[in-house]
């Protein structure tokens, strides 16, 4: 019986070992062949589309979304347009004329121009850069829909799930606005005053009234805010056929960085409640333009909220948008310290765009430290090229590689952009071609390995993804 044994584990490790040998000799084929097209755009998108992709980690709920979904719910709700000014709003508005219903602008004859016209405004959709700056063009187009997509969350999911199937990727993590309670705290407090503005040598006095804060906060009740919340994103997600089964979709709540102080850590109090409570938030994040007068003033305090509520909640993940920004924009000083403070002070398990790392007054130290605790950069190529004028040579992509950071690319607001996960794949394979095959298919694997779900979940993704590679890679030669 022993002997048995013995002659099928033989038999078992030679079958395993062909084929892990034939498989590898399949990938090295498989990167010759990439390496042929890579300057063939036709062939190289194909490629990249069949290509497994694993996950989107820097992704926004609402600008993700295209304004052809958006203008579809608007027309099959009879929602409202003001046909000068292209403002849009949901069905339950009261409004009063130049305001038209979908119902009575869809019989006219410009309503393909008016569509066209809203596609411009809520999207990069044939930009003119006479229209103005491009960083205000793509931030102001989320007051475009941003009714909208609360109105009809749930076509907003559907539409993240068809995409994601239809170009591999079988995973999302999505920013969506943390819920505002009206529990205000005790009137005759200075906290606000004493907070704005404030500096890392303020910490200690800083953690002492946001422990107060925090005290206040809990007093009042603001937990039922974030168990209310959970309850009805629960109920969306489950209405939206959300399943987990072929696709995945988790999210991170985000409070807004040009919010007043009180104001961001009680929303980021409410998320990172929300997300000890319910395992479908997987996240926390902070979003708006990071060059903002209120986001520049206050950077350093909100890097003190999140090192101050991790000491609540030590279990629960977070992203920070920190870096994005680019010379020129604030004055060179400033560019020094967003990423550093963002992974040293606040301990961000991920940082979005990371663009101005050079700049970092110890830039080297930093990407070493980033290396050691495995802080990955959610690197948004369209994005950054758009809004910041930065592409090319001129991305630090290459630079976080080369000190070993850990990168995933991502499409940050794809229907902003009119983008996909493709898209970007196909900018990284075709501006660097120090990058190979085999780099780009371990950029994908890092986005499951760096992603924000549960170890056991993660551990099967991560297994879904190798065997999707092998399958891919097999129907690459025999083709």
């Amino acid at each position: 019986m022993r002997k048995h044994h013995f002659l099928l584990s033989c038999i078992l490790a030679i079958t395993a070992f062909t084929d892990g040998s034939q498989q590898h000799r399949n990938t090295e084929d498989v990167n010759d062949y990439f390496e042929q097209i890579r300057h063939d755009p036709s062939s190289l998108a194909a490629f990249l589309t069949g290509m497994p992709k694993g996950a989107d980690l820097h992704h926004h709920f609402s600008g993700a979304i295209f304004g052809e979904t958006y203008w579809n719910v608007l027309t099959e709700s009879n929602g409202w347009m003001q046909p000068y000014t292209i403002e849009v709003d949901t069905a339950g508005a009261l409004h009063k004329a130049p305001w038209i219903h979908f119902a009575t602008l869809s019989t006219e004859s410009r309503f393909d121009s008016l569509k066209q016209a809203f596609l411009r405004k809520a999207s990069i959709k044939d930009y003119d850069a006479a229209a103005g700056p491009s960083d205000q063009h793509f931030f102001s187009t989320f007051s475009r829909f941003g009714a909208v997509a609360r109105y009809d969350m749930k076509t907003g999911m559907q539409e993240f799930k068809q995409r994601a199937l239809a170009e591999n990727v079988t995973y999302i993590e999505t920013m969506l606005g943390a819920p505002d309670t009206a529990i205000r705290l005790p009137a005759g407090q200075a906290w606000e005053k004493s907070l704005t503005g404030a500096s890392l040598s303020d910490s200690t006095n800083v953690f002492n009234i946001l422990n107060q804060v925090y005290a206040a906060l809990l007093k009042a009740g603001i937990t039922n805010t974030a168990k209310k919340f959970c309850y009805h994103q629960d109920l969306l997600h489950q209405q939206a056929a959300i399943d987990d089964s072929v696709f995945m979709l988790r999210y991170q709540l985000h409070g807004n960085r040009n919010e007043q102080p009180l104001t961001v850590y009680r929303k980021l109090l409410i998320a990172f409640q929300a997300a000890s409570m319910d395992s479908l938030i997987v996240g926390v994040n902070l979003v708006s333009p990071e060059d903002g007068v209120i986001s520049m003033r206050d950077y350093s305090l909100h890097m003190l909220m999140f090192a101050h509520l991790h000491r609540h909640f030590p279990h629960i993940r977070y992203s920070l948008h920190a870096g994005e920004l680019a010379a020129g924009m604030v004055r060179p000083e400033l560019l020094r310290y967003h990423i550093s403070q963002a992974v040293l002070i606040a301990g961000a398990q991920r940082i979005g765009h990371g663009v101005d790392i050079a700049h970092e007054a110890a830039s080297i130290p930093l990407l070493d430290v980033m290396r050691e605790r495995k802080v990955a950069v959610e690197i948004n190529l369209s994005s950054n090229e758009f809004i910041l004028h930065v592409k090319n040579d001129q991305h630090p992509i290459l630079f976080y590689h080369s000190h070993k950071v850990p990168i995933v690319i991502s499409t940050d607001d794809a229907g902003v952009l009119r983008t996909d996960l493709t898209e970007q794949y196909i900018l990284l394979a075709s501006r660097y071609p120090s990058l190979h095959y085999n780099d780009i298919k371990a950029i994908v694997r890092n986005s499951i390995v760096y992603s924000f779900l549960q170890p056991d979940i993660k551990e099967r993704k991560l297994g879904q993804l190798d065997s999707a590679f092998i399958q891919f890679e097999n129907k690459v030669m025999l083709h």
